[in-house]
């Protein structure tokens, strides 16, 4: 005798359900609804979620900007109280007020004043010329890398 037996047949009845045919069908129309119950609830949660999202984000811009607009406003100030004190102190050292301030404190009273708009630092000026009995020497020290200033033309 083997010890391998061949397997026997055994008819299988077949498996009772618990559930009815309908309510399989029932269930899956359920899970739809309740899916799309959650859908229908999602969709506008999220919008209005990027709604706040995008009003905040306004706020904050504009806020931003009147930030950016009172700083401005300060800069102005700022670049106009500079520009008064620089034409104060301009005009402090105006050569009128400075020929003024000599003229109350007995100093030399210059007969005319020129006003020099601009000067290049880098270039020399022409040695000045003089009205009267004085001989005309230039006291200014040149050396042989600075090249002299040609004198200013005579008037006729």
């Amino acid at each position: 005798m083997s010890v391998i037996s061949p397997p026997r047949r055994v008819a299988l009845e077949p498996k009772r359900s618990t559930r009815a045919s309908g309510k399989r069908a029932t269930t899956a129309r359920v899970a739809r609804r309740a899916a799309k119950r959650r859908s229908s609830v999602t969709i506008p949660i999220l919008l209005l979620g990027l709604a706040v999202l995008t009003i905040g984000a306004l706020i904050l811009a504009n806020a931003r900007q009147m930030q950016i607009g009172a700083m401005q406003r300060q800069l102005l100030d700022a670049q106009s109280s500079y520009a008064t004190s620089v034409d104060s102190f301009t005009r402090a050292a105006a050569p009128e007020r400075i020929a003024t301030a000599a003229g109350h404190m007995h100093l030399v009273v210059p007969q005319t004043v020129i006003q020099i708009h601009q000067a290049p630092l880098n270039v020399r000026l022409a040695p000045p010329r003089f009205i009267g009995g004085a001989a005309v020497t230039s006291r200014v020290v040149t050396s042989s890398r600075i090249s002299i200033a040609t004198p200013a033309p005579k008037r006729r």
